[in-house]
């Protein structure tokens, strides 16, 4: 069997991960910025952002964005849900960690968010 160098493949991989990787740090500073604007206008303690977005090199283009609130209340779920989404311009998973069976696991891997101030 014939052997060839694959460096061409190789170095265009490695480029798009980086790309992909840089983009998924743009997009967590941006959930960042979206979960400041909401805690001015829902109550809740704090939130993870746990799935794809919190892993490295695991986030693509078309993945949605997964947060865990604690503390937020059942009246303000879907508005929570609504307002990230548009937001973002992404749909965005919502879940309530009271309760939550992944619970431990997204506080152990999730990125934790608090608001500033």
């Amino acid at each position: 069997m014939a052997r060839f160098s694959t460096w061409l493949l190789d170095r265009a991989i490695a480029k798009e991960r980086e790309r992909r990787e840089l983009k998924r740090k743009e997009r967590l500073e941006a959930v960042f910025q979206a979960l400041e604007k909401l805690s001015r206008q829902i109550p809740f303690q704090e939130a993870y952002i746990f799935g794809s977005l919190a892993k490295q090199y695991r986030y693509f283009d078309e993945s949605d964005i997964d947060v865990a609130f604690v503390g937020l209340r059942d009246e303000d779920f879907f508005q929570a849900m609504a307002f990230l989404s548009l937001e973002l311009g992404v749909d965005v998973d919502v879940v309530q960690l009271e309760g939550h069976p992944l619970r431990e696991k997204i506080l152990k891997e999730g990125i934790r968010w608090t608001r500033s101030g």
